[in-house]
């Protein structure tokens, strides 16, 4: 006889990425970034660092800081949102004996109001606030929007006999004869009750609505949050629409090279859209994503074969300045991945992990006394005699 197997539905998490207490400013993380390297047995003078950030003028500081300290401009490994460009490994490989990967998807923070996702852009007219990671606001904003308005237009009530009911419009709801085509589906099986034979049923029904019997699970599970239920219309069910009760059924909205951030993210819209701060939440899930696909890159490239690498991602926090302070970014390390010209010993077989790399970069002087003198540099172009360029 055959074996039968039974599909498992097998769900993927993304780990906890924090932020608390784990953010370096800048000047002082490329410093200690640096002296990791020299540790990890890289050659002063031969390293060629690469960055995969946005392009926004925000992640000036960064780039500036990676070239005083490697002595070199670092070569480009990003596209938008902070993916990166695993088809560059080889000319990134060319450029330098020993190689530094830097990744880090971005957001806007304001320390007044703790909150994140926005930036006073300085360079426009007044107090211009604007999105912060831009690009990554922009693919969520369509998924947002709809859970903001499937969060308001479904209602909790208690009837007259006691019935604990939810009231849901028929475009959030998969009929099995007329299934949602594009849009978010709520997972109806985590809230209502269903009869003897697995069957979702409606309580009542109405033009644009079915209301159902919540179960006793989902009952239970919001009067552990101190929920009161009321009766007549009752009240929108708000942030108690969370991540486990929803997904998303569309195509993908971008067309450019945020479909690549689109993909990372749409696994793990629910949880970002319900987030405190959705733009951080994003910029978090798609570093895990990225570093777990561009390590596997790497291992499968040619590209880095016998060669010293550290390749390492994190969270970028862009601080717009103001009359008291300049403007600056802090660096939230997530993981590392390293690999050693002579032979990678067991200690890094496995990534560093958050903690762990955390420590590391600590452990470092913040202090590089290999870092270059770029007004000296510059001083040194401007007083060299004109070249007489010809073809």
């Amino acid at each position: 006889m055959l074996n039968r197997y039974r599909d498992v539905h097998v769900v993927r998490e993304v780990a906890p990425f924090k932020v608390d207490g784990l953010a370096i400013p800048y000047p002082e993380f490329v410093a200690r970034l640096y002296n990791l390297c020299m540790e990890l047995g890289f050659r002063k003078g031969l390293i060629m660092p690469s960055r995969a950030f946005c392009s926004d003028e925000n992640q000036g500081l960064p780039i500036i800081l990676l070239t005083k300290h490697f002595g070199t401009f670092p070569f480009n490994h990003g596209r938008v949102g902070g993916i990166v460009a695993v088809d560059r490994h080889g000319p990134h490989s060319h450029h330098g004996e020993d190689l530094m990967i830097l990744q880090a998807s971005h957001v806007g923070y304001d320390p007044a109001s703790g909150v994140y996702g926005i930036y006073n852009r300085p360079h426009m007219e007044g107090h211009c606030l604007s999105d912060s990671c831009g690009k990554l606001i922009h693919v969520i904003t369509p998924y947002l929007g709809q859970y903001l308005f499937a969060r308001d237009r479904t209602f909790l009530h208690k009837d007259e006999d006691g019935n604990h009911l939810i009231t849901v419009k028929n475009s959030f709801i998969d009929f099995v004869s007329h299934p949602v085509d594009q849009g978010l589906v709520l997972r109806l099986n985590n809230i209502v009750d269903e009869d003897n034979m697995g069957t979702i049923r409606p309580f009542t029904s109405a033009c644009t609505t079915q209301t159902y019997k919540v179960s006793e699970a989902f009952r239970r599970r919001l009067e552990d949050h101190n929920y009161t239920w009321v009766s007549g219309e009752g009240q929108s069910i708000g942030d108690l629409l969370t991540a486990d009760l929803f997904f998303f059924r569309e195509d993908f909205h971008e067309t450019d090279d945020a479909i690549l951030l689109e993909r990372n993210l749409i696994e793990f819209m629910p949880d970002i859209v319900s987030a405190r701060f959705p733009p951080l939440r994003a910029a978090k899930t798609n570093i895990q994503l990225e570093f777990a696909r561009v390590v596997e890159s790497i291992r499968r490239s040619d590209a880095y074969k016998d060669r010293n690498l550290l390749y390492i991602a994190g969270l970028n926090i862009d601080i717009p300045g103001d009359e008291d302070f300049p403007l600056m970014n802090y660096f939230v390390p997530w993981a590392a991945h390293v690999q050693l010209e002579d032979g990678t010993s067991g200690e890094y077989t496995h990534p560093i992990e958050q903690d762990e790399l955390f420590a590391k970069l600590m452990e470092q002087s913040p202090e590089n006394l290999d870092q270059m003198d770029l007004k000296e540099n510059i001083r040194r172009i401007l007083k060299t005699p004109r070249l007489d360029i010809r073809s």
